[in-house]
């Protein structure tokens, strides 16, 4: 039984992983004493499906360059391994069974924009009772706007604002500015290797 262990669940597309992930996941995994918090990017997620994404083998390699240096963070590829639709609720009931953890000791951490989606996620209440749903705060996300039933049961942390969108990152590399304070320079030099976003 490894109960005593604490882990954190943090997923995404990381469509390219920034530092404004790896400073969130740095705050939190200190804020809520955590083992390790395990970086999963997504095959495809349910909500971004009109959305094309840059090949997955490339967007696990810049989150695995960019985890590099710190203690604590893993990354895995369980969701890009099972191909098709990536469901949140899949991945919970995997990483319990896999480190028999109870409900308390599973942390999956979202942004405040995904607490409002909630609803449209499959088997919310099943992820609500099978891991701890901790929210990260969103600059101009109002959580206000996150169905009460829903809200009442996450974790509300007072975050670190952090104001970097992998949107804009894309932007910027396809207009030729720089990126250079937004992600790592492992990262950046990568994305120039294989001309990613351009």
């Amino acid at each position: 039984m490894e109960d005593y262990i604490k882990i954190g669940l943090f997923g995404g597309t990381f469509d390219p992983i920034h530092n404004g992930h790896l400073q969130l996941a740095n705050w939190t995994i200190k804020k809520l004493s955590l083992n390790r918090i395990i970086f999963i990017p997504a095959a495809i997620p349910p909500h971004k499906q009109n959305l094309t994404l840059t090949e997955s083998k490339h967007r696990y390699r810049m989150v695995q360059i960019a985890i590099d240096n710190y203690p604590g963070f893993e990354i895995s590829d369980i969701e890009i391994k099972k191909k098709g639709i990536s469901y949140t609720i899949d991945t919970v009931i995997y990483y319990r069974q896999q480190f028999s953890l109870v409900k308390d000791n599973l942390f999956l951490i979202i942004g405040a924009d995904s607490l409002i989606d909630f609803s449209n996620w499959k088997d919310p209440d099943k992820i609500l009772n099978n891991s701890q749903v901790v929210v990260l705060q969103r600059p101009e996300i109002n959580l206000d706007k996150a169905l009460p039933e829903f809200k009442s049961k996450a974790t509300i942390l007072l975050s670190p604002l952090i104001d970097i969108s992998a949107t804009v990152i894309r932007q910027k590399i396809k207009a030729g500015e720089s990126i250079s304070h937004l992600i790592p320079p492992s990262v950046e030099q990568y994305i120039h290797e294989h001309n990613l976003y351009r």
